[in-house]
């Protein structure tokens, strides 16, 4: 059983009834699931990841001015829920912030988005890291009466706006040549091995970052990133078969050749797309034709190796 479908059955069976019983009132404010930090809300969890953080426990949202209402209630019944259920024990890593428990809407969505309201505007999108957007967008909801919550949840799974998408995708694609089609080869010449390592590492980066957006995916944290991809099921498997070997292989003739055909895949959904013109397979002209398709002016105006929220005002 992994960590979402432990949490549901341990609200459904025995917090529902428990809340049900004895304050009704909050179940028809309040939603109710499991979302945030850690592989067990992507669904990722396995038995390694089950020795912190995991356990029948659930996430509870509600509008902070019902939680300075019901706030000393839901405690009170949060306390009295069992601490062990169908055999596990919640162990809580001393070394990250709350992850389950009592959550207002507008606290759970400033901590990862620095927003307590939405819409936004795009360059305040634009700074949000995208491992933050995964977060706040995963897990499953077992009971949505808590309007604000789910209408911002919406919001974000709606994706980003087309201006941003197309910035943070140019700035893939530059990264993409950069590293796989440019500095890759020259590093290889030189015999230089942490240049090569550091190479390959980032233009895998970059070619994830671009597969996300593709399938309109917020991109998680770094060691998610590869199983999160194959688990949406977007792509076919001879493009996992090719990472691997690119991200295995130490050997110069086929470093190169795989760098080359998988920047070639992405050039060819670009131009499948209708999103780039080109025909060059080096991706900087998709790149430098990407930024120039961007319509808003403050967008537009940040460089084009910029797309990531943490290089934007350096």
């Amino acid at each position: 059983m992994n960590g979402i479908e432990l949490s549901k059955k341990y609200f459904n069976d025995i917090a529902y009834p428990l809340f049900k019983n004895n304050c009704p009132e909050i179940l028809d404010l309040c939603s109710i699931g499991l979302v945030g930090e850690g592989s067990e809300c992507f669904g990722l969890d396995d038995e390694i990841s089950k020795d912190h953080d995991f356990g029948p426990e659930f996430c509870m949202w509600l509008k902070e001015d019902d939680v300075k209402i019901y706030k000393d209630k839901i405690e009170f019944l949060l306390e009295k829920l069992p601490k062990e259920f169908l055999g596990y024990k919640r162990v809580d890593s001393k070394i990250v912030d709350k992850r389950v428990g009592l959550f207002s809407v507008e606290d759970f969505y400033e901590k990862y988005t620095s927003a307590r309201k939405f819409p936004i505007s795009d360059i305040d999108f634009l700074k949000i890291p995208e491992s933050y957007l995964a977060t706040v967008t995963n897990g499953e909801i077992f009971l949505d009466n808590c309007k604000l919550f789910s209408d911002y949840r919406k919001y974000l799974l709606d994706f980003y706006p087309e201006d941003v998408l197309r910035k943070k995708l140019a700035a893939y694609l530059f990264q993409m040549a950069q590293a796989g089609q440019y500095n890759l080869k020259r590093s290889l010449d030189r015999n230089d091995v942490s240049a090569v390592f550091f190479a390959k590492a980032e233009f895998m980066e970059a070619l994830l970052g671009v597969l996300f957006l593709f399938a309109k995916v917020y991109m998680p944290y770094y060691k998610l990133r590869y199983k999160r991809l194959a688990q949406i099921n977007y792509y076919p498997r001879d493009l996992f078969e090719d990472m691997n070997k690119f991200m295995e292989s130490n050997h110069k003739k086929d470093l190169v050749y795989l760098s080359e055909k998988l920047s070639i895949y992405v050039k060819d959904i670009l131009k499948y797309r209708s999103i780039t013109k080109s025909n060059d397979d080096f991706l900087l002209a998709h790149a430098i034709e990407v930024q120039n398709s961007i319509i808003n002016p403050q967008i537009k105006a940040i460089n084009l190796v910029k797309g990531n929220w943490y290089e934007i005002f350096i």
